[in-house]
């Protein structure tokens, strides 16, 4: 956009001046000359009349500039409005923006935090779910386990256990029965010191696998987790174990009861992919849907 100088009309009055100025410096050499060398009256007016020739086109120079800055005056005053007006329309449409922004931004703020209570919520809630469901799977698997050992114990003597067997004598089988009822009797420091004693004696025994899932389980019914979970993993040692699903189904209680819920749910999924046929698939399920 074309501006009009804010020092252009001084400059014209100071080419006014200047010419003025110069006139009047011609006047005084002139005077000057005429002291010292006398002139006659044909030659002065010569002079004067040149003189105000050369004022006279100043003059007109000067009328000339100043027609011209009036022109450009009412030429760019028009535009200068105008723009004046587009600029303060452009603010105001700024400043409806940026309040619109801050708007927005308060929004976004609004809905972000409502989003991490949801998600707070979510987790909370997967987590008492998660939580109740390990209960309640815990307190079904102590029954499940409790049968097994009973199940297991009959299977290997054909009889009603009798608590009065001795654990100081007896052959291989007799000592692991003794250590399946203190285990069933909830002495499970007992049975612990009989079954490593009987794994210390002879691993390759047919139940010596059995024994060693045992201990796993004396662990867990004693809140020992952590020592579980080193327990339960033995087992998988033992070629042709019958208790490696048992024992998959156990780690996945272990890490549920830690409170580790993505170990315990990574364990459950292994039952589901290594063991597909195990009884524990149903429960295991229940925790990775």
């Amino acid at each position: 956009m074309r501006r009009i100088n804010p020092f252009l009309n001084a400059r014209v009055l100071s080419v006014v001046f200047i010419a003025i100025w110069g006139i009047s410096l011609g006047n005084l050499e002139l005077q000057a000359k005429d002291k010292v060398q006398p002139t006659t009256d044909t030659e002065t007016s010569a002079k004067i009349a040149t003189l105000e020739n050369q004022l006279d086109k100043t003059i007109k120079s000067v009328n000339a500039l100043s027609a011209r800055v009036k022109a450009l005056e009412s030429q760019e005053k028009p535009q200068v409005i105008r723009y004046d007006r587009e600029l303060a329309q452009l603010d105001s449409s700024i400043k409806v923006l940026e309040k619109s922004t801050a708007s927005l931004s308060q929004d976004m703020l609004k809905l972000g935090r409502q989003i991490e209570l949801y998600k707070r919520r979510t987790a909370y809630t997967d987590s008492l779910n998660f939580e109740i469901l390990s209960q309640l799977v815990i307190l079904e698997n102590r029954i499940v386990s409790l049968s097994a050992s009973l199940s297991e114990a009959k299977s290997l003597s054909g009889t009603e256990m009798s608590t009065s067997v001795s654990a100081a004598g007896g052959n291989y089988r007799d000592r692991y029965l003794q250590a399946l009822t203190y285990h069933q009797n909830g002495q499970n420091e007992q049975a612990l010191a009989l079954f490593t004693q009987l794994l210390q004696e002879d691993k390759s025994h047919e139940l010596a696998d059995n024994a060693q899932y045992w201990i796993g389980e004396c662990y867990y019914s004693m809140k020992q987790y952590r020592r579980a979970i080193i327990e339960f993993e033995k087992v998988f040692d033992f070629k042709g174990t019958n208790k490696d699903d048992d024992a998959q189904f156990k780690l996945g209680l272990c890490y549920a009861a830690l409170g580790e819920r993505e170990n315990a749910m990574a364990e459950f999924q292994r039952l589901i992919d290594y063991y597909p046929q195990s009884e524990y698939v149903k429960n295991a399920k229940q925790f990775v849907k």
